[in-house]
């Protein structure tokens, strides 16, 4: 048996129990101010002073950890880290490096080993990274006496070329600098660049050493650099069996906190365990894109201060790898959220968002965010996956939705409903719609034309999509397109009205709601429809969205009460 030291369990204050990978990666995501920060705090304490208690406490209630292989292996192992025994000056004793000056010594190191109690070896097993930390100077260290291994990650690197040269691929293609090393100084610094010049055996040359001292050193570079850098040195290079790190996305762009992701995903040598808490939805991105080690993500939120918690198992984590909705998409920014209010288009989000807002004013931030599927399809299954991660989530679809049998059976099924439920009133309702057909008058006619046409230049022909819905728009009128354009004002008959009422009562139980006007631009009728992307920008810029009618207040009240009854 080899050495290994892990988490095991990680047991939560409301009861929920974590099983983080042994060899991979647990992310902790949540809205702001729910305690990512705090609890990986706490984890961090409670295994660097296991076994012990913590308090006050807020998030972490426990851990267990294991360890495997002899007190022989984890000296072996010490010793390939660099930490190397060496005698006391003062009095002879064989020490190891320690958190104090006075050093431990092997029997000591033994003893931990064997009776489980980590507190004087933490130092060995657990790497702490804090945003706070991560802009100070962790890459220089000194030179060694090179009969023992090296202890600093940079010593690894001045020792080991091939590790350099791809520790500097790495930082390359996330920044498009290199990262040198002079090795004909006596302090062992990162440097950004390059040489232009061939290393050579020493003493160097005046022009190689002039080269060497003309590259920037790391410590000098911008705040995003360094932290990236920092990063993946004590984490890439021989790192410790469990890793701590806070908000690696700090001080970074999107597509650097997303490489970063994927980076400690699919590069953090084996075996090791990291624990990230994290506010980046392009860094949870970029660690679903590496899915070459488990990943088990643990959503957190604070309701009414009451600490709640949902586990993503690695199992779970693989099928939002096997979704390209979820994988490729701003979807993961829901992660991050208190609900989400996801809609057909991105035309939707925008005005829905918009009318939230308005309806707000100034009353205390919602947190809720407006995502779409660009189209039906993909609500349901979006939403079941969502919600999977403990995030309240409310779809908003048009009335038309009862019109495909073959999306409402696998919708309902994924959603907690069921086809059947429905099937009466689904029966009238189609029976209602499917006898009529209404012929739009000639006035009628011209004033949406005009809609789609808006205002065009002089000689100027029709386009594709111009001539498609003015082609529409000359066919008579089925049942079910008039009740998508008029909404429930469609239906004559009180059985119909009725039955459909009921449909709309059942969906909004399952956080499905159908606009009651048929469709998004039935809110705003006084606005030429047709084209949608035409209505919206008419709605924004006349203003439209700021006196809502109070059907659409209190459509959006029902969506903001679901969404807060699920918290």
């Amino acid at each position: 048996m080899s050495f290994a030291f892990n988490v095991d369990e990680l047991r939560l204050t409301d009861g929920t129990g974590v099983r983080p990978p042994a060899d991979g990666m647990t992310v902790f995501i949540g809205p702001n101010n729910s305690g990512k920060s705090l609890l990986l705090r706490e984890l961090a304490t409670l295994v660097s002073t296991y076994p012990g208690t913590l308090q006050p406490v807020r998030w972490v209630a426990g851990v267990d950890v294991q360890n495997s292989g002899s007190a022989e292996e984890f000296l072996a192992w010490l010793h390939d880290q660099g930490n190397t025994p060496r005698a006391h000056p003062d009095h002879g004793q064989i020490l190891y490096p320690s958190d104090n000056n006075s050093g431990m010594l092997q029997d000591q190191i033994t003893a931990a080993w064997n009776g489980r109690g980590f507190s004087n070896i933490a130092r060995y097993l657990i790497a702490q990274q804090w945003t706070q930390d991560r802009l100070g100077n962790q890459s220089d260290s000194q030179q060694w006496e090179f009969d023992f291994p090296p202890s600093h990650p940079t010593q690894y690197l001045f020792d080991n070329r091939d590790a350099q040269e791809t520790f500097s691929q790495l930082v390359e293609e996330a920044f498009g600098k290199p990262i040198a090393i002079n090795r004909y100084e006596q302090q062992i610094r990162l440097r950004v660049g390059r040489p232009g010049l061939p290393d050579a055996a020493p003493p160097a040359s005046p022009e190689l050493r002039a080269a060497y001292r003309a590259l920037p050193v790391l410590n000098e570079q911008g705040d995003g650099f360094r932290s990236f850098v920092n990063i993946l040195l004590h984490t890439l290079v021989r790192p410790k069996p469990v890793i701590v790190i806070d908000e690696p996305e700090a001080f970074l762009h999107p597509p650097q906190a997303r490489l970063l992701g994927r980076y400690l995903a699919e590069r953090t040598p084996s075996p090791c365990q990291v624990f990230v808490a994290t506010h980046s939805a392009d860094f949870v991105s970029g660690v679903l894109e590496a899915s070459s080690k488990p990943v088990s993500l643990v959503r957190i939120s604070r309701t009414a201060d009451t600490p709640r918690a949902r586990v993503l198992d690695p199992e779970a984590v693989t099928e939002i790898l096997r979704t390209p909705v979820l994988r490729y998409s701003n979807i993961i920014a829901g992660l991050f959220h208190d609900g989400v209010v996801l809609g057909e288009s991105e035309g939707d989000c925008q005005f829905y968002a918009a009318t939230f807002d308005e309806l707000r004013k100034d009353g205390p931030n919602d947190n809720l965010v407006f995502l779409h599927t660009s189209g039906k399809a993909k609500l349901a299954d979006t939403a079941r996956r969502l919600r999977q991660c403990g995030i309240p989530v409310a779809v908003v679809a048009d009335l038309d939705l009862l019109n495909d049998r073959g999306l409402l059976r696998p919708s309902l099924s994924l959603l907690g409903g069921a086809l059947g439920d429905i099937e009466s009133d689904l029966k009238i309702l189609e029976e209602q719609v499917g006898s009529t057909v209404t012929v739009l008058s000639a006035q009628e006619i011209k004033k949406k034309i005009n809609g789609i046409l808006g205002n065009p230049k002089s000689g100027a022909a029709l386009t594709a999509d111009q001539s498609k819905h003015i082609a529409e728009l000359l066919r008579s009128s089925g049942g079910w397109k008039q009740l998508k354009k008029s909404g429930l004002h469609a239906l004559t008959g009180s059985d119909a009205y009725a039955a459909v009422q009921r449909l709309v009562a059942y969906f909004g139980k399952l956080g499905v709601f159908l606009v009651p006007v048929g469709e998004l631009e039935g809110w705003v009728p006084q606005v030429p429809s047709g084209n949608k992307s035409r209505w919206l920008t008419r709605v924004f810029d006349e203003g439209h969205y700021r006196s809502p009618r109070s059907e659409l207040v209190d459509f959006c009240a029902q969506v903001g009460a679901y969404l807060a009854s699920d918290q």
